[in-house]
């Protein structure tokens, strides 16, 4: 683990908290879908083990985080400050392609992390790209934020929201299809099982074209406790930690 200090912290909406860390080795080899394993402070015990979390962006010696409040683990982190030292192992796991000639990216909700990474990158080397992003409260409607200087934003809501689409982001990517196939792009997701597991009916037979991010419990990130397992399309099982957490929609089981 390495010792990382929060240069920034910034809440966005009612549930999302936004840490820059300082970490130079992080931030230089980090690549989009890649994550960290994240311990709330030095000298806390409880809970014992680290959470993951994808990385959001880098920029020089400092690297980004995003995350929800879903318990006490990320309540804890939630309280740290700028100057806090907390503990961060990284970066970890195999992230998107980054060969795409052109790319669709689908996020849901908290999904939108790692695709902001991919997106930034593609702006960085001139892939185009089209960003479908999707929440259910116009309260989340705050994670937008993330996406400035972004181009090709497309959003929904599932509550009616002036100016947004009202639906879900897969409905809305529905209404996009015809120019998504049109460009051979690649697509990338990451978002609830749910929503991941309707991208084999909307992408049927493309699905080798299609990359999507897991999110799963993990106890160590790099392949020990074998807590994060999904099953492997034709039997046995990857371990989302050290195989992924991005897998081909043709590789996994969902």
């Amino acid at each position: 683990m390495k010792l990382s200090r929060v240069r920034r912290k910034e809440r966005i909406g009612e549930r999302f908290v936004l840490l820059e860390l300082e970490e130079s080795g992080i931030a230089a080899q980090a690549k989009p879908g890649q994550f960290v394993m994240v311990r709330p402070f030095q000298e806390v015990f409880d809970p014992l083990l680290a959470r993951p979390f994808a990385v959001l962006r880098t920029q020089g010696d400092s690297f980004t985080l995003l995350f929800e409040v879903t318990g006490r683990g990320t309540a804890l982190l939630a309280r740290a400050e700028p100057g806090d030292v907390l503990s961060v192992l990284g970066p970890l796991g195999r992230g998107f392609s980054l060969d795409a000639s052109s790319g669709v990216l689908i996020a849901g909700g908290r999904g939108i992390v790692p695709l902001v990474f991919l997106a930034l990158e593609f702006l960085k080397r001139t892939i185009p790209s089209l960003f479908f992003v999707g929440v259910r409260e116009r309260k989340e409607l705050a994670l937008l934020r993330v996406l400035e200087g972004i181009p090709e934003v497309f959003w929904s809501c599932e509550e009616k929201v002036a100016g947004g689409f009202c639906g879900t982001v897969l409905d809305l990517v529905r209404r996009h299809l015809d120019a998504v196939f049109k460009s051979d792009a690649k697509v990338y997701a990451c978002g609830p099982e749910g929503m991941l597991r309707k991208l084999k009916e909307i992408f049927s037979g493309r699905e080798e074209k299609v990359e999507v991010s897991l999110e799963t419990r993990m106890g160590c990130g790099f392949g020990v406790c074998l807590g994060c397992a999904v099953p492997k399309k034709g039997g046995g099982y990857w371990h989302v930690c050290s195989d992924g957490p991005v897998f081909k929609l043709s590789e996994v089981m969902l």
